[in-house]
């Protein structure tokens, strides 16, 4: 999923995660911020985290969903990045 600014500025893309040995993570979600163009951060976070973040930017924050479907592309995280606390 994407969704940004109206403005197009600030643009947050939702991916879903797996392990490196390709066993998919249901309960955690890469989340990545571009600011202008620019990577400005990477985390993991949490299926519930994600469901209220999104909500809340586009029914508080005015967000707009570009329809951009992440579902089937998988990302790659560490067992470190995968502790979520």
């Amino acid at each position: 999923m994407q969704i940004q600014t109206k403005s197009g500025s600030l643009v947050i893309d939702y991916y879903p995660t797996k392990s490196w040995d390709n066993v998919k993570q249901h309960d955690k979600v890469l989340r990545i911020l571009t600011l202008l163009g620019d990577t400005i951060s990477k985390k993991v976070i949490t299926t519930s985290q994600y469901v209220n973040e999104v909500y809340d930017r586009i029914h508080n924050f005015e967000y707009v969903d570009n329809k951009e479907d992440h579902s089937n592309l998988y990302q790659f995280i560490t067992l470190k990045e995968g502790e979520i606390k």
